[in-house]
């Protein structure tokens, strides 16, 4: 299961429990525009894999700047997630074997397994 459909159930869910379907995607409006900062954490245990060949991004969406390009397969470590700009789900991250950390967009990465925590 790619991260974006896993933390889509996972995030509506959260949002019945905890006040109905009005906190879904709140975060998006909270970023003035899509290459804005965006403050991460690492309070998740996910990993998963790249789904083809992809940048990781300096912020969560694909018009801001490349960090690198990475293959199909690369394992990510994923910090936290969350709803960017235009209401998609981004995971930042760090890649398995270096320090390169950036922003991918959950359609891009496997859910494998562990925790997945907003940032």
């Amino acid at each position: 299961m790619n991260l974006a459909k896993r933390l889509g159930t996972t995030f509506a869910v959260t949002a019945l429990l905890f006040g109905g379907a009005s906190t879904i995607g709140a975060t998006a409006a909270s970023a003035a525009g899509p290459c804005d900062y965006r403050s991460y954490q690492n309070n998740s245990s996910a990993w998963g894999y790249f789904l083809g060949s992809y940048n990781l991004k300096t912020r969560p969406a694909a018009e801001c700047s490349n960090v690198k390009k990475f293959g199909a397969g690369t394992k990510l470590y994923v910090w936290c997630t969350i709803t960017n700009y235009y209401g998609n789900v981004w995971a930042y991250g760090r890649v398995e074997g270096t320090q390169t950390k950036g922003w991918i967009s959950g359609d891009n990465v496997s859910y494998e397994a562990g925790s997945l925590n907003r940032c």
